[in-house]
C-alpha cells in the first residue's frame, strides 16, 4: 500500500521543482561554505525550513481528501482502521520530501569532498536536523488536514507551518543559519528530537478526524474498530510524546560548543595566527597574514599568537558543558564571518592599535576627537594592509566622522610602497601618543 500511494502521490509532481528551490538556496544565497564540512552541512540543511512548508501543506492535502471530495460516507462501512488507511499517505509525504532533503545535501557532499578537507565527523548532526523540521512539518499539516475541510487545510497548514518554523525555529534551534566550526550538532539531543517528532506524527494519524460530517455530524469512529475507539493506541503513543518532549526539553538546545581540537592549524613566526582544522581553506590567506605582520615595524606592539574563536575555552566537568570565556592567559581571538578575510585582519587591527597606542587612563578623559580619529584611521590603514590592499567588504553604523576616517585609512593602504605607509603609520602613532590627555 505504501509503495500504491507513492505512486499515486501529487507530491511527485513537486519534486523537480523542489530539489530546484534546494539546491538554488545552496548556491544562490552564498558561497563560502565550500570545502568547510560544518558550514557545508549548515548550507544544505537550510532548504529543510522551506520544504518543510511544503510538506505541511501535501501531509493537509492529502488527509483532507475525504472530506475535500466528500466521500466521508463510503469510509464508514470499512474494516481496516482508520490509522492504517491515513499512514502510508503520511509516510509517502515523508519519504518525498526527506529524499529531496537528502538529495540536495547529497550535492552539497560532493562540491566539498573535492578539496577533502577534516570535519566530515559534524555533518550527520545537521543531516538529522533537517528530518526533525520535515517530519514536524508533516505531523502539523496531518493534524491541520483533520480540523479544517476543503482546499483550505493545504494553504493554511502550509503558511502557518512556515511561519512556525521560521520565526519560532531560531528560538527552539530547530535550524540553523550557518555551521560554525566552534560548535557541533549533539547526536542524542537532536535523535531524542527526530523520535518525538516522529511519535507527534504518529498521534497526528490516532487522532480522529473533526472534518468528516455525513448526514450534518461528524460519524464516531468513522468506522473503526472498538479497539482503537477507546483510544488505546493513541494512549500509549500520548505517553511517549509526552515522555520524548520531556527528554528533549531536558537535554536541551543540539546546539553545542565544541571542545579544544588536538592541533590546532597555526601560521607565522613573529606571531602566530591558529585556525580550527576544519578551516584549513583559509591557511593559504593566514600565511600571507602572517608575513605582513612579521614585516611590520617595531613601534607595533604585537601579540605572540592570535586564536580563532572557539579554541581557548574551559570545561565545567559537572555537565560536560563547554563554555567560551575571555581570559587572560589566553591569545586573542578572531572570526572568521561568511568567509571574510577582513572579519580576520579587523580584529587583529583593533589589538594591535589597542596594544601600540597610549590612551587616557582616567575615567572621562581622551585627547580630544581629532586625536580619536586619527586614531581610527589608523586601525583601518592596518586592517587594509594585513588584508593586502583593496575595499572592504562590509559596512559599519559609525558616525559619519569615524566613516570618513576609515576610509581614509582603508585608502591609505592602496597608497605607496609599505615604507611609505610605515612612515606614516610611525608619525600617527608618535603624534598620538604624544598628545595630552584632557
Amino acid at each position: 500500500m505504501f509503495v500504491s500511494h507513492l505512486k499515486r502521490s501529487p507530491v511527485r509532481w513537486f519534486v523537480p521543482f523542489a530539489l530546484a528551490v534546494s539546491v538554488a538556496m545552496l548556491f544562490l544565497r552564498n558561497r563560502h561554505w565550500i570545502g568547510v564540512w560544518p558550514e557545508t552541512a549548515a548550507a544544505a540543511q537550510m532548504p529543510a525550513t522551506l520544504l518543510s512548508g511544503l510538506a505541511a501543506a501535501a501531509a493537509a492535502w492529502s488527509v483532507a481528501a475525504p472530506a475535500r471530495h466528500g466521500t466521508a460516507e463510503q469510509s464508514l462501512p470499512l474494516v481496516v482502521p482508520r490509522w492504517r488507511r491515513e499512514l502510508p499517505g503520511a509516510a509517502a509525504v515523508v519519504a518525498y520530501f526527506v529524499a529531496v532533503s537528502l538529495l540536495g545535501q547529497l550535492v552539497g557532499v560532493v562540491v566539498t569532498a573535492r578539496t577533502a578537507p577534516p570535519g566530515f565527523g559534524l555533518w550527520p548532526g545537521y543531516v538529522v536536523m533537517a528530518l526533525v523540521v520535515i517530519v514536524l512539518a508533516v505531523a502539523f499539516g496531518h493534524a491541520v488536514g483533520k480540523v479544517l475541510s476543503g482546499r483550505f487545510a493545504a494553504a493554511v497548514a502550509g503558511l502557518a507551518w512556515l511561519i512556525i518554523a521560521m520565526y519560532l525555529g531560531q528560538l527552539l534551534d530547530l535550524s540553523v543559519l550557518d555551521g560554525r566550526v566552534y560548535d557541533q550538532i549533539n547526536l542524542l539531543t537532536i535523535t531524542v528530537r527526530l523520535l518525538f517528532a516522529v511519535v507527534l506524527l504518529a498521534l497526528a494519524i490516532l487522532l480522529p478526524p473533526l472534518n468528516l460530517r455525513v448526514g450534518g455530524h461528524i460519524p464516531p469512529g468513522a468506522g473503526e474498530p472498538f479497539a482503537l475507539r477507546r483510544l488505546g493506541p493513541a494512549a500509549v503513543v500520548s505517553a511517549a510524546t509526552v515522555v520524548l518532549l520531556i527528554a528533549a526539553a531536558g537535554l536541551g538546545s543540539p546546539i553545542e560548543a565544541r571542545p579544544e581540537p588536538a592541533a590546532a592549524l597555526c601560521q607565522g613566526t613573529k606571531v602566530q595566527v591558529c585556525l580550527w582544522p576544519e578551516h584549513k581553506k583559509y591557511e593559504k590567506d593566514v600565511a600571507e597574514i602572517t608575513a605582513r605582520i612579521d614585516r611590520l615595524p617595531a613601534f607595533f606592539t604585537i601579540p605572540p599568537r592570535f586564536d580563532e574563536y572557539g579554541l581557548s575555552y574551559r570545561s565545567m566537568s559537572t555537565d560536560a558543558t563547554v563554555f567560551y570565556t575571555d581570559r587572560g592567559d589566553r591569545p586573542p581571538y578572531f572570526f572568521i564571518l561568511d568567509g571574510s578575510i577582513w572579519s580576520i585582519t579587523g580584529t587583529m587591527a583593533t589589538e594591535i592599535v589597542a596594544r601600540s597606542l597610549t590612551f587616557c587612563a582616567d575615567e572621562g578623559a581622551s585627547k580630544g576627537e581629532q586625536v580619536d580619529l586619527r586614531a581610527v584611521e589608523l586601525q583601518n590603514w592596518l586592517e587594509g594592509y594585513l588584508v593586502g590592499g583593496g575595499q572592504p567588504d562590509y559596512r559599519t553604523n559609525a558616525s559619519s566622522e569615524r566613516q570618513a576616517a576609515a576610509a581614509r585609512g582603508h585608502e591609505r593602504a592602496n597608497q605607496g610602497s609599505a615604507a611609505v605607509q610605515f612612515a606614516w603609520a610611525s608619525e600617527l602613532v608618535k603624534g598620538f601618543n604624544s598628545a595630552p590627555c584632557h
